[in-house]
């Protein structure tokens, strides 16, 4: 590897660091965890060990932040998303009635849930509603 192409690396696992530590990522997209050390790429969203097992089961392409290389590209998709737009695309027609996502540790509970809000869409809208900032 040149240096040129080792720096620019440098600077996107840099960068990638800078997205996992938004507040809108800092905890799992999917539960309450506050350990998000994996990415789940198709969705371009932070989850914790537990849910990324789940999404795993769901044959979703996850990535440890910290064992794992990501591509540039990868990293500008991670940019553009991060939990703040999964939970606006992938929840929109979440509300109060459907009561609370689950707990880190109810993995059957998550399992559903992941599988309603990912497979079946349950809460999904392809015009999502404005993510927070």
């Amino acid at each position: 590897m040149s240096v040129a192409s080792k720096k620019i690396e440098e600077k996107y696992q840099k960068l990638l660091k800078d997205i996992q530590r938004r507040p809108e990522n800092r905890t799992c997209s999917d539960c309450d965890s506050r350990g998000n050390q994996y990415v789940v790429l198709p969705l371009n969203i932070f989850v914790c060990t537990t849910c990324s097992g789940i999404h795993r089961e769901m044959q979703h392409r996850i990535k440890g932040v910290n064992m794992s290389t990501f591509s540039t590209d990868e990293i500008k998709a991670l940019e553009k998303g991060g939990n703040s737009v999964g939970k606006a695309t992938w929840m929109a027609r979440w509300n109060a009635t459907d009561g609370t996502p689950p707990a880190e540790g109810e993995v059957e509970k998550l399992r559903k849930h992941i599988k309603d809000k990912y497979e079946h869409k349950r809460w999904y809208s392809d015009t999502p509603a404005a993510a927070p900032q």
